[in-house]
């Protein structure tokens, strides 16, 4: 399989680009500038979906404790000995080596109890306590399902009174949305008591690691990413240059010209020693021949001679 003629000066541009992507890859997978702009906890990262299910519930009270420790499993273990003793009902909860986040439903009855526990640790960092003044009083709702429930008290005497069959299956639609509605209203009730008894706490545990600890890591993560991209790269460029040579022999197999010339097939269109004879004064095309004469000129002083001699003949 003949082989791409490929210069050095190309060769050079090839592997600097492929040493400048590879750099550029590993530089954004790693994150290498997290440890130098970002604080010291930077590994241990909260879960997008708890802090979404934090930003989004509609509770009336809202916390959030984030410890950061050196030794994650112990505080771990005692806010699991709080949740366990208070039959805390937990919402959400994923754990990493680096991070342990929760979501709690904590009684607002408990809750000055249950708090105190929870902040009672050097490690805890952040406290932050949030309060909706965007709420729908109970009372409020309750008031709405009974107006709700008269109006659909009347729709039963009205229609235990009609005799119609049009009135009758248009009380019967009306009666069916009326219901629909007060299932609605009922539910939102459950779900507000259960927002104004209780508050949403998002317990966050970080594992703490220092700077250098960071830098470290991400050092690591970056010589990693930059010799996978690496052979990577190396390895397609490889697979691409072999599929090129492939398709340019069967090219050449199958007759069809390339930009390296023409095809073997039908000839290189210039036959030496076969269809042209230089050494013998005639070119051979086929059957036809085209003679060529030579023709040799004498110098001044034998063709002065010879005209001389032709005169002398010419008097005799």
């Amino acid at each position: 399989m003949a082989a791409l003629s490929i210069s050095r000066r190309i060769k050079n541009i090839i592997m600097i680009g492929i040493v400048v992507i590879s750099f550029i890859i590993a530089f954004n997978k790693s994150k290498i500038v997290d440890a130098f702009i970002k604080p010291s906890d930077v590994m241990g990262q909260t879960p997008k979906k708890a802090e979404e299910m934090f930003e989004k519930s509609k509770y009336d009270t809202k916390i959030e404790l984030k410890y950061i420790t050196k030794d994650i499993q112990k505080i771990k273990r005692e806010v699991d000995d709080i949740i366990i003793t208070h039959d805390l009902n937990t919402i959400y909860s994923k754990s990493s080596s680096n991070n342990i986040t929760k979501l709690l439903k904590i009684p607002r009855d408990d809750f000055k109890e249950i708090i105190t526990s929870l902040r009672d640790y050097e490690e805890l960092k952040v406290d932050e306590l949030v309060q909706s003044s965007e709420s729908t009083p109970i009372e409020s709702l309750k008031q709405r399902i009974k107006d709700e429930e008269k109006v659909k008290e009347k729709m039963l005497d009205d229609l235990s009174k009609v005799r119609s069959v049009y009135e009758t299956e248009n009380l019967q639609e009306s009666l069916k949305r009326q219901n629909n509605n007060l299932d609605s209203l009922r539910q939102n009730l459950v779900d507000k008591q259960q927002q104004t008894n209780n508050v949403l706490a998002k317990i966050d545990i970080s594992h703490f690691v220092s700077r250098g600890d960071v830098t470290e890591h991400a050092l690591v993560n970056f010589l990693k990413a930059f010799i996978i991209s690496l052979l990577f790269i190396s390895v397609a460029l490889l697979a691409i240059y072999f599929i090129i040579i492939l398709f340019t022999k069967l090219f050449t197999i199958l007759g069809i010209k390339t930009s390296r010339g023409r095809s073997s097939r039908y000839g290189s269109g210039y036959n030496y020693g076969s269809g042209s004879r230089y050494g013998n004064g005639y070119y051979d095309y086929g059957k036809k021949k085209i003679i060529k004469r030579k023709y040799i000129r004498k110098p001044r002083s034998e063709e002065g001679e010879s005209s001389e001699e032709h005169k002398d003949k010419e008097d005799k």
